[in-house]
């Protein structure tokens, strides 16, 4: 999914989508694969035969595709005993915690449904997660879909934004992203961040075989944007 006030569009164009492959949201990393460039786009795959094209973009009115996962942020005073119980429950390994009154990331806590412990009580922390979104769910969040369907599926065709600023929910939740921080001038090193499984952006440290990414983290998700924007050209 992308965040369409957060994004901003330097060069985009359509491309075929390759045989077989399946574009379930917008703003998945987009790929070609080594050894067969004309058979169309699909999402990154995490490995070294990847090369990065751009983000999936629909630009429908409403929502082209019955997404079925989002991202959360939340903050919490840990209590008593060391557990905060989240609002919905993060799919396996796509959690991250860190501890803001420290500024260092958790790397005990615990996870049991949607119950974090092990945390350090009258600390507070900010817990960013991945979780599936039930039918229900997803209209309140993000409306309806494109009354027919996104009609570029049924053409074998994507939109995809070559160049500019795109915030994603299609990243790797258990990343601690303001550590691979942020606009120009920060610390970040372009082989930190890189493609991973399905589409999605991760690190080096959770992917050692996939693709450095052409770009640099511009904002870490929050409460109110619980997306990753980045800043790319995937042109050069």
């Amino acid at each position: 999914m992308i965040s369409r006030p957060l994004t901003r569009q330097i060069n985009s164009t359509e491309m075929a989508v390759a045989p077989g492959a399946v574009i379930l949201a917008e703003g998945m990393a987009l790929v070609r694969t080594n050894g067969n460039q004309a058979a169309g786009v699909l999402p990154s795959t995490g490995t070294a035969t990847d090369n990065f094209v751009g983000f999936s973009f629909a630009g429908t009115s409403a929502y082209p595709f019955p997404e079925q996962y989002t991202n959360k942020v939340e903050t919490f005073l840990v209590p008593a005993g060391g557990a905060v119980v989240l609002q919905e429950t993060p799919l396996a390994g796509q959690f991250s915690v860190i501890d803001t009154t420290t500024g260092d990331p958790v790397t005990g806590g615990t996870l049991t449904g949607n119950t974090i412990s092990g945390l350090t009580n009258g600390d507070t922390v900010v817990v960013t997660y991945k979780y599936a979104m039930s039918v229900v769910q997803s209209v309140a969040l993000f409306g309806n879909v494109q009354p027919g369907g996104y009609a570029g599926a049924y053409v074998g065709q994507i939109g995809v934004i070559l160049r500019g600023l795109v915030a994603t929910s299609e990243f790797d939740a258990s990343v601690d992203w303001s550590s691979v921080t942020t606009s120009k001038g920060g610390t970040l090193v372009a082989t930190d961040i890189v493609l991973g499984a399905n589409g999605q952006l991760t690190t080096h440290a959770n992917s050692a075989t996939g693709v450095a990414f052409p770009g640099m983290v511009v904002r870490t998700p929050d409460q109110l944007y619980p997306f990753l924007a980045v800043e790319f050209n995937a042109q050069a």
